[in-house]
């Protein structure tokens, strides 16, 4: 189960600015405080860091009870006494609250920040590792799917269907009936596994009438229940009071920050990167509840806007802050400034986008709070099990070429399907057919130097139609087999589904009904940390 590790230089899709913040971080190194990998970025991240005691243990108060309420073990409750009394800084990380915990990297982001929590308590910057749960966003889409792949490596997908098209907060809506079956048919998938009980009992969260927030987070800390993951809600009241004052800083400044942002795009555009975020010219940080709707706070003339609502004034709109602060919540750039508002954060584990994010939010930083915590990109993993790994043994298939286009895959694939003497031949004849035109390329020169062109053209397209011919062949040989077109079929289902990473599709359930409930802990024990690359891990039995 040793991990190996590939360059992120070799996955498509790969941002610039992301490949620059892991390989070459001195190019983007002013629109972060730390380098992740720096030595001493940690020390001095948590020098930073204020002593709030009436801050730390009005937030204990309410994580203590949150995390009573969704099972979580003695060791967290302990990690939450660790914060209200000051002996310990946090190490946060996130997500949206996905359909049975949604993506595998959700939970990879966990495993980070429980590794990156350990690591920093044994160098002596006492940590706790905290999981924020993404339940004020209102895209419905993002969360509401699921996707599992079964022994056989196939892809089984489930929707919760929407039941309202108004902008929710995602942990406010309810599961409907439809979960009931759902979960029947996701549990169908793992019922001849010896974890079938198990896992049954894991998503059992998820029945008619439960928020997404908490059937979320009752799953994540049965999940995870040993390891004093503390998971937290946002959208309690008390938490939103507490980080009223700087929603109210963003207000205040709003023309100013938007002006911040303006400023930090157009350095991240002319030195060659993108804006993960857009926002309007008229766009605030904030989002606004009216009438169970989410709803953008807007800059105008005469006040702030509030999406498909009327105006308010400052005076109007600073009054509902003061009165009601459960209808307020942050942006997504708005967000991590809001957790270290709240929490006596030292690192935020971040996945590729968030990075991105928080080139941009660093100009938030320095107006709003004066200090930033060290970014940290998550680990990244491909799992791959026995089966698959004698299917890239059997075609002679390294694991990288997975992410190439699937006619280039199918081609290697259905060449190595060959009889050995037939490829042999060919191979040889190509050989020979290459070193045969290129003995002729001299004298050909010599006697006329003006063709020595015309030999280079007519050698590259000698070759190809050779290539091609090989090609053919090694295609009409695998469509009278099939075993081809149904071996590459798992292969890219498994390993590069819908051309994405593995983690960003697949539910990680789909390797507990397989490897049982200690894939988690060995996984967390195993992993390459810290590390730049992307990691595949090979699966034992």
């Amino acid at each position: 189960m040793e991990p190996h590790c590939i360059s992120f230089r070799e996955i498509p899709h790969s941002t610039r600015l992301f490949l620059d913040f892991l390989y070459d971080f001195s190019r983007v190194a002013r629109f972060y405080a730390f380098d992740a990998f720096a030595a001493d970025s940690f020390a001095r991240a948590a020098e930073r860091v204020p002593a709030d005691r009436m801050m730390r243990s009005a937030v204990a108060e309410v994580l203590a009870e949150q995390n009573r309420a969704y099972g979580a073990g003695p060791k967290t409750q302990e990690n939450i006494e660790r914060l209200r009394t000051g002996t310990a800084f946090a190490v946060v990380t996130g997500q949206q609250i996905g359909l049975f915990t949604g993506p595998s990297y959700t939970i990879y982001k966990a495993i980070t920040a429980l590794r990156l929590a350990e690591q920093l308590t044994a160098a002596g910057i006492p940590a706790v590792p905290l999981f924020w749960m993404a339940a004020e966003d209102h895209d419905f889409a993002e969360v509401n799917h699921c996707a599992v792949l079964d022994r056989r490596h196939q892809l089984h997908k489930w929707e919760h269907p929407a039941h309202s098209a108004r902008p929710m907060q995602v942990g406010e809506i309810l599961l409907g009936d439809e979960i009931t079956r759902i979960r029947q048919e996701l549990c169908a998938v793992w019922e001849h596994s010896p974890e079938a009980a198990e896992l049954n009992a894991l998503v059992r969260a998820y029945q008619p009438g439960v928020s997404y927030a908490d059937a979320f987070a009752r799953t994540l800390q049965r999940l995870l229940r040993e390891t004093g993951l503390v998971v937290v809600n946002p959208l309690d009241a008390r938490l939103l009071a507490l980080a009223a004052p700087l929603f109210r800083q963003a207000l205040e400044q709003a023309e100013t920050l938007q002006q911040r942002l303006a400023e930090r795009n157009r350095a991240l555009e002319r030195a060659g990167y993108h804006r993960q975020v857009r926002l309007r010219e008229s766009a605030t940080l904030l989002f606004v509840n009216v009438e169970g709707e989410r709803r953008a706070l807007r800059r105008q003339r005469n006040g702030f806007q509030v999406a498909n609502h009327g105006l308010l004034g400052q005076a109007e709109l600073r009054e509902l802050l003061h009165l009601h602060p459960e209808r307020f919540s942050p942006n997504v750039l708005l967000r991590p400034l809001t957790q270290d508002t709240l929490f006596p954060t030292v690192a935020y584990v971040a996945g590729p986008a968030e990075i991105a994010y928080f080139a941009q939010a660093s100009a938030l930083y320095d107006a709003l709070l004066g200090r930033m915590p060290v970014i940290v990109p998550r680990v990244s993993f491909t799992l791959v099990d026995r089966g698959l790994q004698r299917l890239l043994e059997r075609y002679q298939l390294a694991f990288s070429e997975v992410f190439q286009p699937r006619n280039a895959i199918y081609m290697r694939m259905a060449q190595s399907r060959l009889p050995h003497s037939l490829r042999r031949r060919l191979t040889a004849n190509e050989a020979r057919l290459a070193q045969m035109l290129a003995q002729l390329e001299p004298g050909i020169a010599r006697l006329d130097p003006t063709l020595q062109g015309a030999v280079g053209t007519a050698r590259r397209k000698m070759l190809y139609q050779f290539q091609k011919l090989s090609a053919k062949v090694a295609r009409s040989h695998a469509g009278r087999e099939e075993i081809v077109e149904r071996h590459l079929a798992r292969l890219t289902t498994a390993l590069y589904p819908e051309r994405d990473l593995q983690e960003r599709t697949i539910n990680i359930f789909s390797f507990l009904a397989h490897y049982g409930m200690g894939l988690t802990p060995r996984l967390a024990e195993r992993v390459r940390f810290p590390c730049r690359d992307h990691q595949v891990v090979y699966l034992d039995g």
